[in-house]
This record gives structure tokens, C-alpha cells and sequence, in this order.
């Protein structure tokens, strides 16, 4: 005679692996979610059914929708926010007051909504899925019987533009109008070397160009001011300084820079009448309207990670983008200093960035990360969370396995990852502003193996702005061809929730056989996930390896031509 549980979720107080596999067994699991709404007139709890969760009533108007994240796109550095549209049943009239025209309307913009999952009434098995705010555009709509609010993600907070700090006549008043509301520049990194032989790379900004002592209007007797950037800098070398005009650079007597301020952002040149040296064409210099300068420096101090693409990212996402301290995973720490293999050792690789224009913040970042095979994605813990794309960190053997009957009926789809599906590239790397393009580019790489298995070369060419060492590039186009030549399949389906703890980044196993589709001990890697209320299913895509060998996986398939062990010569 049985002797399990068959209504585990009656007495359960704790919400983890063990209680899911539990309820799956027998069938049901009495999942429930819950809603918090910030309100002109305090907080409002809602739910679709009406039932006390720790104390607190939450009342039957809502139902929910689908709630998605994902990790987006591989190269493709835009990070999706989840939305959430809630309809919320007022055909009482009892919430006419904060709605408009009425007594405490107060807008909705900006208002805070927090989703919760847990079981019954235990409190302490509820956490968040969605914390977001109600959008500018289109937040809030109503109809006769209900109103309707729209909010994304809170962390959309970080779509801001940067750098935002502009030239202004205002501040500067000696400043030339080619200049006026030009963007003060961000600088990470080491601009002193791998730059044009004999020149310098970035660009300072003359402001009291338009003063006549300085033009040659009255007469060029006084010193030329120059800032180079927004931010304070580690070092500014004063022996690198250089004009460029048409296509020749002229370097600057030392002497002949002066006063650099304590931030290395600020310094002067002299010229012929304030006592300057420096021969230009045989003569001794005088500023000219639209001189172009540029220097040698090392950008903003991050420690002792000036040069680590990680925690440039991180920087520009906290100073920029408003992204607090705790908001980051500790991932973030983990793989700023990954010190192996070489060609994943991330805290060996050397980068840079010079921003002279708005760029977001947030998709700035992504773009850093991705060049060192990095993606970033919002955690279930509501955190900024990084997953590798490292062969050495994928997970060969998952704890979490997934079988025929974890799928919802026909829910399982496969397909060729078509996006992310080439075999030969090429990189383009090492930005420079005096140039405003990639400076370098290595040479082209392919997988031949793969090439004739399609019978066809498929050629990408990666950019790789912000990194200047040419052997870490072709490391990174390298393992980035041993992954994308390897016919990674695209596993589209819905999952029972059974695998509701799951979160994007983790790795499953997958053990399936359904009509024309086997698949034994498969390592997959969940590329985005959801939550969908009706029936507690789990909607989820993730990556197949079944054809990609990675360290301590070996699919022993004919026909594999990628993975970790593929061969990528050069042409």
C-alpha cells in the first residue's frame, strides 16, 4: 500500500526542488501568485481568487499574463525587459477615487508592481517573479468596467543615455561654436599604446579657442586650454601630445604642456607669443580655428582593474545607468577574475573605451561583455546576473533532467538556430577616435569541418571595439566559430512546473523520445524562460548541445563538427 503524501502542498512551508518533484508525482501543486500595486493612496493586494497570505487579504479582480525573461540574442547586445499588463476588475466602482477626476487621482507613471509565486497562504514560500513600474507611454488605460496598467521591468531604469555632460557657451564662453553642445567624452582604459605609430588617439577638446589672444585675432599670446574628458583619469603623458593637420601629425615640445590638472582631464599648450617652442612646419606653433589635438592617456581608475572589460561594464552601468551596488550577482566578481584557460582568462584581457556620443548604457554594456563571450540577464532573484558562453563553464552533467512527460503535449519544438548558425568570420578591432573606426582587423577564420558538412562557407565579421590585443580577438573568434559551426538546436516548448526554480543560464539535461525526436543525456542551456498562470506551465527556449562537445561532454555522434574540440584554422 502507497504510503507517500498525495497532498503534499497542504502542509508544505517551504517551496524548493524536492517539494515540486513531490506534487508532480501527484499531479497537482496549488501554485498561486499574488500582486502588489503601488497606489496614489497606499498599496493595493490583488490576486485572481480571494485568500489571505501572511496576513495580508489579497482580492479576486485580476488575471494574470504570461510573464517572460530572456537573455536575448547571442551577439546581439540588447537585453529585453519583461512587460506586464494587468486588467484590474473596478466594475464596483471601488477604486473611482485614484482614477481620473477622482478625489486622490494622482497619475499612475511610475507606479511600483511587484509579482509574487508561492503556495497558499504561507508567506514565507512566496517570491518575486516581476518588479517593474508603469511605462510614460501607454501605462494606463481604462474601460467602463475595469482600468488597465502596463509596467516593464524595473531595471529599465538603466536605459539611459551617456555620456550626458555637454560643451556649453554657458560654462565655456570663449568656447568655438563648432564645439558648442558637443559631448564631453567618458575614457576608460590605456590610450598610450597599440595606437597609430606616431600619433595619438584621443581627441582634446580646445575651449578658449574663440578667445582673439589665443586665435591671432589680437595676437596668440595666450596659452590654448584643452579638456579631454568628463571624468577624472589615472594619467595624462605630456610627452604625447599632437597636432594633426591634413594628414600629418606634429608632435609638441614637453615643455610645451603645461599645467595638467590634478583629474589628468584639463591641461595647456603654449604657443609662439605665451612662450611655446614646438616648430610646425618651420615656424613656431600658433592655434588655427579647428586644430585637431590629441593625446596620450590612461582613462578612469577602477583600481586594479583599469584595463578589465567586466568591471568597465559594471562602472559604466553604476555610474551611468543608476544600477546600485547590490544589484549585481556575484558572477560579476567571478568572472572579472577568471584567470583560465587562456583564451576564457578574462581578467588577462586588456580593454578600452572612448565615448563621444550618446550611447545607452545598458546596451553599451551588453556589447563589452559580449566580446569577451558574456552575456548578462536579469536574475529570478531580480539581479543583474552574468552567464558564460565558455565551453569550460557549461555543465556536462545537470542535476535537473527533463523527461517526455515535463512538456506540455506538443509542445516540443526543435529547430535549427539559424541567427547563430556560421562557420567562417573575420573580427574588425581596436577602436580609435582619432580615426573614428576599427583600427585593426585579424585575419579570416573558418571551420572546414563544417563548411563541408553544408556544402557552404557562412561568413560573420564580429566587431570587437573595445578590446586591442590581437591574440585575445582571434581566441575569441575562434571559440566563437566552435560554438556557432556546431548546429545548435533551438528547443522551443513548455515545460509543467515541475521546473518553475529554473532560471535563465541554468543547464538541463534532457532525456526525450517523442515520434522522429531522440534525445539521450542532451546538456541544454536555457536561453529564456516565463510563467504562465493558466495551468502553472512553464514556458521555456533553450540551446541544444546534442551535437556540441564541450570539456567533460562527448555526444559521440557522427556528423559532430563542433564544440570545444573543433578544428578552426586560418586562411
Amino acid at each position: 500500500m502507497a504510503t507517500s503524501d498525495r497532498f503534499p502542498y497542504e502542509s508544505a512551508t517551504v517551496l524548493n526542488q524536492d517539494f515540486l518533484d513531490d506534487c508532480f508525482d501527484n499531479l497537482t501543486s496549488k501554485l498561486e501568485l499574488i500582486v502588489d500595486i503601488e497606489t496614489p493612496t497606499g498599496i493595493i493586494h490583488l490576486s485572481d481568487r480571494n485568500k489571505y497570505v501572511g496576513g495580508t487579504f489579497y482580492e479576486a479582480r485580476l488575471k494574470f499574463p504570461i510573464i517572460k525573461r530572456t537573455i536575448g540574442e547571442f551577439l546581439s547586445n540588447v537585453l529585453e525587459f519583461s512587460q506586464l499588463t494587468l486588467e484590474i476588475n473596478n466594475a464596483d466602482e471601488k477604486y473611482n477615487d485614484i482614477l481620473p477626476s477622482g478625489a486622490n487621482y494622482d497619475g499612475w507613471v511610475g507606479r511600483e508592481i511587484i509579482v509574487q509565486l508561492g503556495l497558499r497562504d504561507v508567506a514565507s514560500t512566496y517570491s518575486q517573479i516581476f518588479r517593474g513600474r508603469v511605462t510614460d507611454q501607454g501605462g494606463f488605460r481604462r474601460s467602463v468596467k475595469s482600468f488597465t496598467l502596463t509596467a516593464r521591468n524595473d531595471f529599465e531604469r538603466v536605459n539611459r543615455a551617456f555620456p550626458n555632460t555637454v560643451f556649453k557657451s554657458s560654462s565655456f564662453p570663449d568656447i568655438e561654436l563648432e564645439y558648442e553642445n558637443v559631448v564631453v567624452p567618458v575614457i576608460y582604459g590605456d590610450w598610450t599604446v597599440s595606437v597609430q605609430e606616431g600619433a595619438a588617439s584621443i581627441p582634446c577638446i580646445p575651449i578658449n579657442g574663440n578667445n582673439g589672444n589665443v586665435n591671432g585675432e589680437i595676437g596668440n599670446t595666450v596659452n590654448i586650454q584643452f579638456i579631454i574628458s568628463d571624468n577624472d583619469n589615472v594619467s595624462f603623458d605630456s610627452t604625447n601630445v599632437y597636432l594633426l593637420r591634413g594628414d600629418l601629425f606634429y608632435k609638441f615640445d614637453a615643455g610645451d604642456v603645461i599645467n595638467v590638472n590634478a583629474g589628468n582631464n584639463y591641461f595647456e599648450l603654449k604657443q609662439s607669443g605665451s612662450g611655446g617652442t614646438t616648430s610646425i612646419d618651420g615656424s613656431s606653433y600658433k592655434y588655427e580655428r579647428g586644430d585637431k589635438i590629441y593625446c596620450r592617456m590612461k582613462g578612469k581608475d577602477l583600481g586594479a582593474y583599469d584595463d578589465n572589460i567586466v568591471e568597465q561594464a559594471r562602472d559604466i552601468l553604476i555610474e551611468y545607468g543608476g544600477v546600485l551596488v547590490g544589484d549585481f550577482d556575484s558572477t560579476w566578481d567571478t568572472f572579472r577574475d577568471k584567470a583560465a584557460p587562456s583564451e576564457s582568462a578574462v581578467s588577462t584581457f586588456k580593454s578600452r573605451a572612448w565615448l563621444g556620443k550618446p550611447e545607452e548604457a545598458l546596451k553599451y554594456a551588453l556589447s563589452m561583455l559580449e566580446q569577451v563571450r558574456l552575456e548578462a540577464f536579469i536574475d529570478r532573484n531580480l539581479k543583474f546576473k552574468i552567464s558564460s558562453l565558455h565551453f569550460d563553464d557549461f555543465v556536462a552533467s545537470p542535476s535537473f533532467r527533463v523527461k517526455n512527460w515535463d512538456f506540455e503535449k506538443n509542445s516540443f519544438i526543435p529547430t535549427l538556430d539559424d541567427r547563430n548558425n556560421f562557420n567562417r568570420a573575420r573580427g574588425s578591432f581596436n577602436f580609435l577616435p582619432n580615426r573614428n573606426e576599427n583600427y585593426e582587423e585579424t585575419r579570416v577564420y573558418r571551420n572546414q569541418d563544417a563548411i563541408d558538412q553544408v556544402s557552404k562557407e557562412i561568413s560573420k565579421r564580429i566587431v570587437f571595439p573595445n578590446l586591442y590585443e590581437q591574440s585575445v580577438v582571434v581566441d575569441q573568434i575562434k571559440e566563437i566559430l566552435k560554438l556557432t559551426s556546431a548546429t545548435i538546436e533551438v528547443l522551443d516548448s513548455s515545460l509543467t512546473w515541475r521546473a518553475m526554480l529554473l532560471d535563465v543560464g541554468d543547464f538541463v539535461k534532457i532525456n526525450v523520445d517523442i515520434q522522429s525526436t531522440q534525445y539521450v543525456d542532451v546538456p541544454a542551456l536555457i536561453r529564456e524562460i516565463g510563467y504562465d498562470p493558466d495551468g502553472m506551465k512553464i514556458p521555456i527556449k533553450m540551446w541544444s548541445f546534442q551535437m556540441c562537445p564541450f570539456p567533460g561532454y562527448n555526444p559521440g555522434y557522427s556528423g559532430t563538427v563542433g564544440g570545444n574540440t573543433a578544428t578552426i584554422i586560418e586562411e
